[in-house]
């Protein structure tokens, strides 16, 4: 089972993929926007612990996913921004 993912495709693992919308799962299941992924340093959102005990959920390509995203959100974070 499987669906069109949002283009681009910046990364795409063995369940899970992020794409110009977010994290989405390869079955087309889940989705998760830029939004809702939290920072490095904002801990774990309640989404991605939910995911992750999901029965079949493939944590380390998950992770993997959620790595890639945070790399994204960074890279496109104004710099020298005082908050």
């Amino acid at each position: 089972m499987s669906h069109d993912l949002g283009e681009p495709v910046h990364w795409q693992g063995r369940q899970w993929a992020v794409t110009a919308y977010g994290i989405e799962a390869l079955d087309g299941m889940y989705h998760v926007p830029f939004s809702e992924i939290p920072g490095a340093d904002d801990g774990p959102a309640p989404w991605l612990e939910a995911l992750r005990r999901r029965y079949g959920t493939d944590r380390d390509d998950l992770d993997a996913a959620l790595k890639v995203a945070r790399g994204i959100l960074s890279a496109a974070a104004p710099t020298g921004a005082e908050g």
